[in-house]
């Protein structure tokens, strides 16, 4: 179990256009649409886009690569790992504590990630959120696995069939979709 305090600030990157988890053509065929009928894509994209937004909330991972910026008010005594939200790290771009760079540190694991710093601590004196923590989260392109795009399918699938708001219940493809993801889902300690 890591530190991970209720007041923090996580600022994620916005995802890049180009960075699409299943591409339209792809769901065109799942969702048994003709592959030369495009008159959905722009609808098929604004639902990929929503369902991996859906899926990155529910399990708390994120599925493209992007800046993480980690803000804390302190941090814990020792050597105590500090819990990086956003699933797999790729790299630690920078942590910086009361305006002074912290290099000994090394991020390990996914459910969820941690940072660990190779000495103790440093005590933290400023005041609001002294502690500033950049990273790369999220998988690569070509990494995200199966089930979960999978789950972004069915999540897509569900919005492209019922776009109507206030529809009753939770459709058997949605309840599909959300059990995929909750295989990958993250859950605090």
């Amino acid at each position: 179990m890591g530190y991970a305090p209720r007041q923090r600030i996580v600022s994620i990157e916005a995802a890049a256009a180009e960075a699409e988890v299943v591409s339209v053509a792809d769901m065109r065929l799942h969702l048994r649409i003709d592959a030369s009928d495009t008159s959905h894509d722009g609808f098929i994209a604004d639902c990929e886009a929503s369902a991996v937004n859906a899926v990155e909330k529910y399990t708390q991972r994120l599925l493209t690569k992007r800046t993480v910026t980690l803000s804390l008010p302190g941090l814990p005594f020792g050597r105590c790992p500090v819990e990086l939200p956003g699933g797999r790290i790729a790299s630690v771009t920078s942590v910086t504590i009361d305006g002074e760079d912290l290099a000994d540190v090394s991020a390990t694991g996914d459910a969820p990630a941690v940072l660990v710093p190779d000495a103790d601590w440093p005590a933290v004196t400023g005041e609001g959120y002294p502690v500033t923590i950049v990273y790369e989260a999220g998988y690569a392109a070509g990494e995200v696995p199966p089930l979960l795009l999978t789950a972004v399918k069915l999540w897509t699938e569900d919005l492209f069939d019922r776009p109507e708001s206030g529809s009753d219940g939770i459709s058997m493809v949605l309840r599909r979709a959300m059990d995929l993801a909750d295989l990958y889902r993250i859950r605090p300690a």
